[in-house]
């Protein structure tokens, strides 16, 4: 009896284990369907919906807006392989050029906050100023590098550029800050416009902007946890990341 507890018990376990898995652990990145492939970009570990408040306290400041902004660390491999799988579909061959991308060490952390209304379009470069991550009891990274791209309701970059010439990302500028840490805002440079509808523009085209972090400060699993955070006009933005939950073929994915 005692021997069948025990068996029932590790069965039970490994049930466990299996079902707490994510794709990323139990499917080669090519086999993902497109409902996983979904998962990884927008609700995993390295990625996942941002949350919003007021920037400043007081009565009569209504709700926050109900923006599906999702904040991502575009840096770490599953979600360098979800980018494959989403050029390449379902049992695709990866090109040479993924291959590379995949191999190549990633001289910065690379976040990317996507779903911003365009709208904000003129407001992105106080965005990336007021960017951090920061580490559980350490002082916040500044972002050194900044870009960003349109989407379009169907999620396919919009490009900015003449017909038939390839998509390329629009600069951002960021604040220099001493290789990123400390020292807040000051932005610099003219405000980013041009093509920004207004407020009340119903195209489903949203701003996705990409920042790089400099890795003079490394984020360690010690640390425990990373915060991003920034500023969206009257709003607060954050998104807490678990450094124990983004443990990928056995080392730390950033």
């Amino acid at each position: 009896m005692r021997t069948v507890r025990l068996m029932l018990a590790a069965w039970v376990w490994a049930w466990t284990a299996a079902g707490a898995a994510g794709v990323w652990e139990t499917k080669p990145f090519t086999q993902w369907s497109d409902k996983e492939l979904e998962k990884v970009l927008t609700d995993s570990p390295w990625a996942g919906k941002a949350a919003l408040t007021h920037a400043r306290a007081g009565a009569g400041l209504g709700s926050v807006p109900d923006w599906k902004i999702v904040v991502a660390l575009r840096s770490a491999l599953p979600m360098k392989q979800a980018f494959v799988r989403s050029d390449i579909g379902v049992n695709g061959t990866p090109t040479a050029q993924h291959q590379q991308m995949l191999a190549a060490e990633e001289g910065l952390y690379v976040v990317s906050i996507s779903g911003l209304p365009r709208s904000l379009g003129p407001q992105l470069q106080k965005v990336a100023d007021a960017a951090r991550l920061t580490p559980r009891g350490k002082e916040g990274i500044g972002a050194t590098q900044g870009s960003m791209i349109m989407i379009d309701k169907d999620g396919r970059p919009i490009a900015r550029v003449a017909p038939g010439e390839p998509q390329r990302m629009l600069v951002v500028p960021v604040a220099q800050r001493g290789g990123g840490r400390g020292g807040g805002g000051g932005g610099g440079g003219g405000a980013i416009g041009g093509g920004f509808a207004a407020p009340e523009d119903k195209s489903g085209i949203t701003a996705t902007l990409i920042l790089g972090f400099p890795k003079d400060h490394p984020i360690v699993a010690d640390d425990q946890e990373f915060e991003f955070s920034t500023v969206l006009g009257a709003y607060n933005l954050k998104k807490t990341f678990k450094l124990k939950d983004m443990m990928f073929m056995g080392a730390l994915a950033l």
